[in-house]
């Protein structure tokens, strides 16, 4: 039915999955019969794309039911071409093999970005039409002042490109955030902001990175998130479209990386920054192109003096240092900084300005950062130049604390002298950059003045704090995963990791520390700490599978591979391989999956590792379900089922017979897939693998719910309930409530189920997830 559904509306397969964040692949799947029962919510997302009418709403729900017959499909309109494209067969996979188990993945498994349910059962429906309101603009620039012809320029402005340009320190970003603030009522409808990082020491922020951050503020779920960029741009231009925003587009590399983020619509205007000059977009979109040249003398004049003794404003020794500074705003902002701290008097300044021969050093402003950085208490000046070893674009207080073994109530305040001496930036609160060009005479210091044994120290002081952390966090986030086959060892003194205590602050942590993590692992890399870059990676792997962000999952297990070959760690070179191996699978790219896991069995079998051929076999059968062929599937995890056996593991044993009775219930044998799931139960519980049992009850009881025995299932619920007791994953609580609900009104108690559902709400409300949204629509009915 949804094949006809989607001609009859015009629209190629693509085109509905970018307008209903459903992937392409689960389309395929769908259309093709391969998945004769989607999720609800699945359903929900496809009808709203389709603007389906109430009766044709109905019909399709309908026959999304169980068991329902398959009603005839509309026809499309004469003359309308049929655009459905070649069967691909059923590559559903709601899990990753190795990092979770082969069964239905927990629908509640951790709060995303979609918008949190915030209202009462009884309360109705949230009003519809009111998306968030995006405010992602950095604070406004304190004592801004001259730039008044740019400020016109901007203000005249009728295009919906405004490129601004000009070389680093001129002041761009100031220009353009607090124009933004001062016109920001133009745009009730929101304000983006993103630094691209084009000419920063770190990579430069890729389109479908930026996008997925900016449809995250303007509320779309993350489950409604496609993955090709095509796609991403075609849903955040369908989510711009006819809103008034203002976007802006900071530190630009060139066209091509601005192109796809700019939003639809009349009312919507971007501003784009960057040292280039962008002609390509200029010509492309029509955009109006401002260059911005360092202030003339008198405006130089007045910035500085805005920032010294106000009897000095226009003296000729502030005219001095203006000159002195090339008249460029970052090197004002600097030696404004230090007379305000230090009280000097103007003259006295200009005099520590001049070089040797007693000439002002005009447009050296090395020679300016050096008059500050000489200025700074010894303590300020370690960890400056310690900032110079640090790859992320920013870094938070603590793992500040980390890079200069220091507590974090010394260095909160070594970090307000480097804030009060504009050396560096709290753009954030806890969250401190500094410009680039400061950062390169950071990095200089820390060469000359650090020993390399003391630059190695520090370092590995920043990468056990990311890599302890985020490895507690993916404990969190993953409680069923196998253990990390990398152990690590103990935090050295100072590191400090930052406790995560519990799965709201894991995946906030991760979010936050995202694209520093990744800066991170690629250091880890180049500085030769191999081992640092290899169990980062693995930690990883879970939140970026959940974010979607394969590409970037990918990217760290090539980082993995890497090292690992680099330690001769076969074993470990195996592992990258089989997780490389699903990622390319999850990529539809199986030729490339195929190959990582023909290698990975190569370096097992040579090494006679059972337990890794075991495990690769595991990983391959999840290749071959995303490769339509649930057969090989089957397959696979049989045999891996009978390798664990015969190495009497049952930890995997559990997971492999879990992965065999859950492609059997997919594959339509619900009974044969019984057995496998009380063999799973069972080795489980001889593991004591309490986090996978959890899981293994609540699908047991979905199981005898599709085998129409609700009776059967409630133990099953229940008892799971009681194991939670144990554990510190309410998400699957509510899971295992909502199941039991849904149970208890199929055997004729509705009082019950409404009680399961209401605590299951709760829990879900509590945690902002979307999902509580489809609990209050059960007790709303």
């Amino acid at each position: 039915m949804l094949r006809g559904l989607r001609i009859r509306a015009m629209l190629t397969q693509e085109e509905l999955a970018a307008l209903s964040g459903v992937s392409e692949r689960q389309i395929r799947e769908i259309e093709s019969g391969r998945v004769p029962v989607p999720r609800a919510g699945t359903v929900r997302m496809l009808a709203d794309a389709l603007d389906l009418s109430p009766e044709d709403r109905a019909a399709f729900q309908l026959a999304a039911q169980p068991g329902a017959p398959q009603p005839e499909t509309p026809r499309p309109k004469a003359g309308q071409p049929d655009t459905g494209q070649p069967d691909a067969g059923q590559r559903e996979a709601a899990l990753s093999a190795a990092a979770r188990p082969f069964t239905e993945q927990p629908e509640a498994s951790r709060p995303d970005s979609a918008q949190p349910e915030t209202g009462e059962p009884g309360a109705g429906r949230r009003e519809a039409g009111r998306p968030p309101v995006p405010e992602q603009l950095p604070s406004d620039v304190d004592g801004f002042t001259g730039r008044a012809e740019a400020l016109r320029v901007l203000d005249a402005a009728t295009s919906a490109v405004v490129a601004v340009s000009g070389p680093a320190g001129v002041g761009k970003t100031s220009l353009a955030v607090h124009w933004s603030h001062r016109a920001a009522p133009r745009f009730p409808d929101g304000r983006l902001y993103v630094d691209l990082r084009g000419f920063s020491r770190h990579d430069a922020m890729e389109p479908a990175e930026v996008i997925r951050g900016f449809l995250d503020a303007l509320g779309v779920p993350l489950d409604r998130v496609p993955s090709g960029l095509t796609a991403l741009v075609a849903l955040y231009r369908s989510h711009s479209a006819g809103r008034a925003l203002l976007v802006v587009l900071d530190n630009a590399r060139d066209a091509e990386q601005v192109l796809p983020l700019l939003p639809a619509g009349p009312a919507a205007r971007t501003i784009v920054t960057s040292r280039r000059r962008l002609t390509g977009l200029v010509a492309e979109t029509g955009a109006t192109a401002l260059t911005l040249d360092v202030p003339d003398l008198p405006e130089a004049v007045e910035l500085l003096g805005r920032r010294l003794a106000p009897a000095a404003e226009g003296g000729d020794a502030v005219a001095a240092i203006a000159a002195a500074c090339g008249r460029l705003p970052l090197a004002l902002a600097l030696v404004g900084a230090r007379a305000q701290l230090t009280g000097f008097p103007p003259e006295a300044i200009a005099t520590e300005l001049r070089n040797p021969r007693g000439r002002i050093a005009a447009l050296e402003i090395d020679a300016v950062f050096s008059w500050s950085y000489d200025a700074l208490s010894r303590d300020a000046a370690r960890l400056f130049r310690l900032l110079g070893l640090v790859a992320g674009a920013d870094i938070a207080l603590a793992a500040a604390a980390a890079l200069a073994g220091r507590a974090l109530p010394e260095v909160r305040r070594t970090l307000a002298e480097l804030t009060d001496a504009s050396m560096v930036v709290e753009h954030a609160p806890g969250r401190y950059r500094m410009h680039d060009l400061l950062h390169a005479y950071a990095a200089e210091r820390v060469r000359a003045e650090e020993s390399e044994a003391g630059r190695q120290a520090a370092l590995t002081r920043l990468l056990d704090h990311y890599t302890h952390t985020a490895y507690h966090a993916e404990l969190v986030l993953n409680p069923v995963r196998a253990p990390i086959p990398m152990a690590l060892g103990t935090p050295v003194d100072g590191s400090e990791p930052k406790p995560v205590l519990d799965l709201t602050a894991a995946v906030e942590w991760l979010k936050t520390e995202y694209s520093v993590l990744l800066a991170a692992l690629r250091q880890a890399e180049e500085e030769g700490m191999h081992r640092h870059a290899w169990q980062l990676s693995w930690a990883l792997d879970t939140f970026l599978n959940d974010e979607r962000r394969w590409h970037d999952e990918g990217a760290a297990w090539a980082v993995a591979l890497r090292a690992a070959t680099a330690m001769t760690d076969r074993p470990a070179a195996a592992h990258a391989h089989r997780f490389l191996s699903a990622v390319h699978g999850r990529l539809d790219r199986f030729e490339e999956a195929h190959a990582h896991m023909r290698e990975a069995l190569r370096l097992s079998l040579a090494a006679g590792d059972r337990a890794g051929e075991a495990e690769n076999r595991f990983v391959l059968s999840y290749v071959y379900w995303l490769q339509g062929d649930g057969e090989r599937a089957l397959d696979q995890a049989g045999r891996s089922l009978a390798l664990f056996t015969e190495i009497d593991d049952p930890y995997w044993a559990g997971k492999a017979a879990l992965a065999v009775g859950w492609y059997l219930s997919e594959l339509g044998s619900l009974q044969e897939a019984l057995p496998y799931h009380l063999q799973a139960l069972e080795l489980q519980q001889r593991a004591g693998d309490r986090p996978n049992e959890l899981v293994t009850l609540d699908t047991l009881g979905v199981l005898h719910q599709r085998l129409g025995d609700p009776m059967s299932a409630i133990p099953h619920f229940r008892r799971g309930l009681r194991l939670t007791a144990t554990t510190d994953n309410p998400a699957l609580r509510a899971q295992l409530l909502g199941h039991l609900g849904d149970a208890s009104e199929a055997v004729g108690d509705p009082e019950t189920a409404r009680e399961h559902w209401r605590e299951a709400y709760e829990i879900l409300r509590g945690l902002g997830h979307p999902h509580a949204a489809d609990l209050r629509r059960k007790l709303q009915a």
